[in-house]
């Protein structure tokens, strides 16, 4: 169970993910215990604004690096922001932003560190290419770009989702 809200940009696909719920954090709200439900409502509509000026996009990957505390350790895709998104962030995080970060650092979890380092090269083993089909070999493989489709808003165990296309014109 969760005690945290955030706003989030879920990616149409997350096969490289090790994770549950594969997203790129626009902004962590805090821990909601002592917050009014009625925030949740509030910062969907912050949400939806900041999603209109972004719609649905595509993220270049421009590395792997292991970030969190001692213990927390995650290996996570970094992302190159397009200026559309760094608008978005800076449309919610004056009023949502509850993290110890104060500037945006887009990346999308993997999972725990060294999970990056344990996908398989579908080429380094020519046998594998004849004995397996093409989606089978790029399911452990990490993209070159991440596309979002859609908008997340979290709550504690609560979620919003909406599809970005909604937004497009």
């Amino acid at each position: 169970m969760s005690d945290t809200a955030m706003i989030a940009f879920l990616p149409t696909n997350g096969s490289w993910c090790k994770q549950d719920f594969p997203h790129m954090t626009l902004v962590y709200a805090g821990v909601i215990t002592d917050r009014p439900d009625s925030e949740f409502n509030e910062m969907a509509k912050d949400a939806i604004s900041a999603a209109r000026v972004v719609k649905s996009f595509s993220l270049s990957v421009v590395g792997v690096e292991t970030l969190g505390d001692a213990g927390e350790e995650v290996d996570a895709l970094m992302l190159f922001p397009t200026p559309q998104l760094l608008v978005a962030y800076n449309m919610v995080a004056p009023r949502w932003n509850k993290s110890e970060f104060t500037e945006y650092l887009p990346h999308a979890t993997i999972g725990p560190a060294g999970s990056a380092y344990a996908q398989v090269d579908p080429l380094e083993n020519t046998d594998m290419v004849n004995e397996k089909s093409y989606a089978q070999l790029r399911r452990n493989t990490l993209p070159a770009s991440i596309y979002f489709d859609r908008l997340a808003v979290c709550w504690g165990d609560n979620k919003m989702i909406f599809s970005l296309s909604e937004f497009d014109y």
